[in-house]
């Protein structure tokens, strides 16, 4: 099977001090302000892909100097949907009398609206598929088999989104694993993105909870170069991690596996 590099979109942060401030807020709040109320408020924001997020602080400015680069890291992990259609982000920090005022600038891959599409389809096509599904792992292996023979592995190395995963019927590993993210939580399947390597480089996959334990299921490799209409393999599916390791290593810390 041919190995595919499909480029991950990674966010980036960079400080700028001194910069201009958007005086667009989430609001002051008081002196006990602290970073996990500030998480929740810009998750909200990117929740709602919101391009220009900007509050002011009243914490304590020290520890948000401090941890401003991992707060904004930690609130993206929440949602493994949210953070791999996060393109890049830029933050600013300027400080005025007893509150700092930081804008969080940030590029999408999927906007809220493709989004709110995904879901849509989703929602249409996803009875017919599990409907004769009896427990998880045929429900997992449904909504597998249905991605991997609706999506053709994009070569262009172009379309990196759910959303473009339905709209074009073609997208890299990271649209077919945001695809099966999305059906799998609306199917109550829990799931995560795994974020690795394989020999053609950076590649990401699924890793799902089926029956009380963790798998991994790589659609995208499981899905014929050149496309083959109709035809799904299973050589990355359900895998424990001894199995998946002999062509995968992930970089990140994830249940165990298998």
């Amino acid at each position: 099977m041919l190995q595919r590099l499909g480029r991950i979109a990674l966010a980036a942060s960079v400080l700028f001090a001194g910069l201009g401030f958007d005086d667009r807020r989430i609001g002051v709040a008081s002196s006990e302000q602290t970073l996990a109320q500030l998480g929740d408020a810009i998750f909200a924001q990117l929740e709602e892909r919101k391009t220009d997020i900007a509050f002011a602080y009243a914490g304590d400015r020290e520890e948000l100097s401090a941890r401003i680069a991992s707060l904004l890291k930690e609130t993206l992990a929440r949602d493994d949907y949210l953070a791999y259609n996060v393109d890049a982000y830029l933050y600013t920090i300027r400080k005025w009398g007893a509150t700092a005022n930081v804008s969080v600038k940030v590029t999408y891959r999927e906007t809220a609206a493709e989004t709110a599409l995904v879901d849509e389809r989703i929602r249409v096509v996803l009875p017919a598929i599990v409907k004769d599904a009896a427990g998880d792992r045929e429900r997992v292996r449904a909504i597998h088999d249905w991605i991997v023979t609706h999506v053709a592995y994009d070569t262009a190395l172009r379309r990196y989104t759910a959303y473009d995963a339905l709209e074009t019927g073609s997208a890299v590993c990271q649209g077919y694993s945001l695809l099966a993210y999305r059906m799998l939580k609306l199917a109550g399947i829990e799931t995560r993105i795994a974020e690795g390597r394989v020999d053609s480089g950076s590649h990401v996959w699924n890793l799902v909870k089926a029956d009380g334990r963790w798998y991994h299921m790589d659609a995208t490799w499981d899905d014929p170069v050149p496309d083959r209409p109709g035809q799904a393999s299973h050589a990355y599916f359900l895998k424990s991690d001894a199995e998946m390791s002999k062509d995968h290593a992930w970089t990140k810390t994830y249940p165990p596996a298998g």
